[in-house]
C-alpha cells in the first residue's frame, strides 16, 4: 500500500510526536508499505528511515502563517500524489485519516482558562496562533474534509464530538503504546532514604508543576522532586523558595537521557491542566514507577487507582494530590504498584498500537476512497 505521511516537523531524533511518528513508519515500512512523508522540516536521520521525502514549502513568517501556509500547500501536494490513503499527524484539511495525538486545542483553552486571570483568557480570542489553530482544527474535524479519526483516549473522542460534531462512529481510540525494552525496572538502592518524585515533560504550566510544587510542600522533608523537561525553571524556583521547599527541586534539563530519569525517580507525577495521552506516564509505568496523574489526562483511563498509580479530580487541590503521593510512600505499597505498573506497560508495547492503527487503515482501504 502506498501510504502518505503528514508531519510539518520530520524530525525523527525530536519529541514525542516526532518518536511515534518515526516507529510508526519504521513498523509499516517492515509490513512492506512505501511511505511518502510530507514535510517541511526534517533532519539527517529523516533521509535514512526508508520513506520517500516529498517537501511542502512553507515560507519565513510568524507561526500561525507558516501553520497556514502548511496546511494550504500540503493540501495542494496530497491532491496531486499518488497515495492510496493519506494519514495525517496534524491539523490539515485534506486527509483520509487523522491522528488526533494533541488534542482537541479548544478543550485545551478551555482547561489552561480556568487556572489564569480574566485578561489572560481574553487574549486567548484575539491570539492570531489561537485563532488560526482554531480554525484549521474545525476544518481537520469536518467531516468533509477527514474520513476517519483516531484518538489516543475515550475523553478525547468525546471532546472532539462535543465541541466539533464529528460522528463518534468514525472515530477510533486507539491508546499509545510504549517500547517495554528500552523503558524497563532497574534496581533501585533499597538504602536510599529520600523518596524521588519525577515531573516528565515540556510545558511547565501545562504539566502542572506549580501543583506539584504546593503538594510537595505537604510531604515530608525526605520527598523531594526531580523535573526533565523544557521550560522556564525560574517562576517555579522562586515559587519553591516561597514554599520553603527550594532545596528539595530539582531541574534536570532535556540533556539527561530518559530511561536515565526514570531510573531515578520513585513516583511519576503528572498532576496537568489537559494531556490528551501522556508518553510519559506510560514509560514510567513501563519503567515500574506508579503514577499520580489528573483525570484529564487521557493516560489516566490506563491508572488502576491504588494498583499502579492515582488519579487527582482537581491537579490544583494540593491536599489531593500530597494524599495521592503519600499513598506511594510507603515501601511496601509502592513495591507492589510498581509491579502492577510494569505490567500495564507491557500490556501497552507500541506493536499493540500500530496494530490497532493498521486495522483502522485497512477497513477504511476496504471500504473504498469513496
Amino acid at each position: 500500500m502506498r501510504i502518505g505521511i503528514i508531519k510539518n516537523n520530520f524530525l525523527p531524533s525530536g519529541g514525542g510526536s516526532e518518536r511515534y511518528t518515526t516507529q510508526l513508519i519504521g513498523h509499516l515500512r517492515d509490513r512492506g508499505h512505501s511511505l511518502r512523508v510530507f514535510a517541511s522540516r526534517w533532519n539527517a536521520s529523516a533521509h535514512s528511515s526508508g520513506v520517500t521525502l516529498q517537501p511542502i514549502r512553507v515560507p519565513p513568517g510568524p507561526p500561525f502563517l507558516r501553520l497556514l501556509a502548511f496546511a494550504r500547500n500540503c493540501r495542494a501536494a496530497v491532491l496531486e500524489g499518488d497515495c492510496d490513503l493519506v494519514f495525517s499527524i496534524e491539523r490539515t484539511i485534506h486527509q483520509d485519516i487523522v491522528r488526533a495525538g494533541g488534542g482537541c486545542h479548544r478543550e485545551w483553552l478551555v482547561q489552561r482558562g480556568r487556572y489564569c486571570s480574566w485578561p489572560r483568557r481574553l487574549t486567548f480570542s484575539l491570539n492570531p496562533f489561537h485563532r488560526t489553530t482554531l480554525w484549521l482544527e474545525r476544518r481537520t474535524f469536518s467531516p468533509g474534509c477527514t474520513r476517519r479519526v483516531i484518538a489516543n483516549s475515550h475523553r478525547g473522542k468525546s471532546e472532539i464530538v462535543r465541541h466539533y460534531g464529528f460522528p463518534k462512529d468514525r472515530i477510533d481510540v486507539v491508546h499509545n503504546g510504549t517500547d517495554c525494552n528500552r523503558f524497563t525496572p532497574r534496581k533501585r538502592n533499597g538504602e536510599r532514604r529520600e523518596t524521588v518524585l519525577l515531573l516528565v515533560g515540556s510545558g511547565f504550566e501545562r504539566k502542572g508543576l506549580a501543583f506539584a510544587l504546593r503538594a510537595l510542600a505537604k510531604l515530608p522533608t525526605t520527598v523531594r522532586l526531580e523535573v526533565a523537561g523544557k521550560g522556564n525553571p525560574g517562576p517555579y524556583r522562586r515559587l519553591a523558595a516561597r514554599l520553603g521547599v527550594g532545596d528539595r527541586l530539582t531541574f534536570l534539563g532535556t540533556e539527561a537521557k530518559i530511561e536515565a530519569v526514570y531510573a531515578r525517580g520513585d513516583i511519576l507525577v503528572h498532576p496537568a491542566i489537559y494531556e490528551p495521552f501522556s508518553n510519559a506516564c506510560l514509560e514510567a509505568m513501563a519503567c515500574g514507577l506508579p503514577v499520580v496523574t489528573s483525570r484529564i489526562n487521557g493516560a489516566s483511563e490506563l491508572v488502576e487507582p491504588g494498583i499502579n498509580g492515582t488519579i487527582v479530580d482537581e491537579p490544583a487541590d494540593s491536599d489531593e494530590l500530597s494524599a495521592a503521593i503519600r499513598h506511594f510512600l510507603d515501601r511496601d505499597s509502592r513495591e507492589a504498584a510498581s509491579q502492577a505498573a510494569r505490567r500495564t506497560g507491557e500490556a501497552h508495547p507500541f506493536s499493540r498500537n500500530v496494530e490497532e492503527t493498521l486495522e483502522v487503515i485497512r477497513g477504511l482501504c476496504d471500504s473504498g476512497r469513496g
